[in-house]
């Protein structure tokens, strides 16, 4: 896309450009509102030079490089969108998904949580390893989950609208409290309070799209949105309070999530902690403490290796 809006600056930019290529490139712009941006950064490229004085165009010109048969105009003109097509690939890397995880606006390590407030009133809260953009600027307030969980608390503007975006599609507040969570190959919305519209990136209508109430759950994915079984909202969102609720829940997956804030993991093998199950409240950042909890109830022990390894196993 870059070379080919590069390739229409150069050609639109020559002296005996014809009606018909100019409308082919306006039909090329048309077809996706990104070639349309691409082409007009380009331009923009070359337009800059445009009031530069005599030595300093010469100077340009050499760094651009010489071409035989094209006027000095042309020569600029070609070198610079040449450069612009590299400088705009780099621009367009680091507005997408992966380049902008690379360089968040805010970021947590293993074990941290933070709370982000925003000019408008709404906070993030960032769980741990996780990253984010956001983005206030405009007619809506915007929020790129890159990795990790957040809940976000919303303050009420009607005129302009909160969204948080994964790449899996978006979720757009209709009230005040969600959860976001991306994993691996999906993203887990949950509604604390009020209500949420949750969308595949996909989409095309509204229909593709489902409104979920508080303690509603949902999976974007695969290019659609499935509903999950409903859970109590205050036990989803303990996490934020520093705390693991587990109702009859599989104590691998408890292992699994105190691992999370850990540098290092607790050491277990999951097929042979499968028959137990967990009941209780637990402290994310106090592992010894959280371990000590569910040996005294569960039936396990726990041991540490003389490499200040922790392990866990059935009795």
């Amino acid at each position: 896309m870059i070379r080919e809006a590069a390739r229409w600056a150069a050609e639109l930019d020559a002296d005996a450009v014809t009606a018909e290529r100019r409308d082919a490139c306006e039909a090329w712009c048309a077809e996706h509102a990104s070639h349309r941006l691409a082409f007009d950064r380009m331009r923009g490229f070359d337009s800059r030079f445009d009031g530069l004085d005599p030595i300093e165009r010469i100077a340009l010109t050499r760094a651009a490089g010489q071409s035989r048969g094209k006027g000095p105009r042309r020569r600029l003109a070609g070198g610079l969108l040449g450069l612009g097509a590299i400088i705009l690939a780099g621009w367009f890397g680091a507005t997408s998904f992966t380049g902008r995880a690379f360089f968040p606006d805010h970021r947590t390590a293993p074990g941290e949580q933070r709370n982000v407030a925003m000019a408008d009133g709404s906070a993030v809260m960032l769980d741990t390893n996780s990253a984010i953009d956001i983005d206030e600027a405009g007619a809506s307030r915007h929020v790129r989950l890159f990795r990790g969980r957040i809940m976000a608390t919303v303050a009420a503007d009607a005129a302009r609208p909160f969204q948080v975006e994964t790449r899996d599609g978006s979720v757009t507040a209709l009230g005040t409290a969600f959860i976001v969570e991306r994993e691996s190959d999906r993203t887990l919305v949950t509604v604390v309070e009020s209500h949420v519209r949750a969308c595949p990136a996909s989409r095309e209508t509204m229909a593709d799209c489902i409104r979920l109430a508080p303690g509603q759950r949902a999976a974007i994915g695969g290019e659609r949105v499935i509903r999950l079984g409903a859970v109590d909202a205050d036990q989803a969102s303990a996490w934020t309070r520093g705390w693991l609720e587990a109702d009859d829940r599989p104590l691998a997956d408890v292992l699994t999530e105190l691992n999370r804030y850990r540098a290092r993991p607790i050491r277990f093998d999951a097929r042979a902690l499968a028959h137990i199950r967990v009941t209780g409240s637990y402290p994310l950042a106090d592992a010894p403490r959280a371990l000590s909890a569910i040996a005294g109830t569960a039936g396990i022990a726990v041991s540490q290796g003389p490499d200040g390894d922790v392990f866990v196993s059935a009795r």
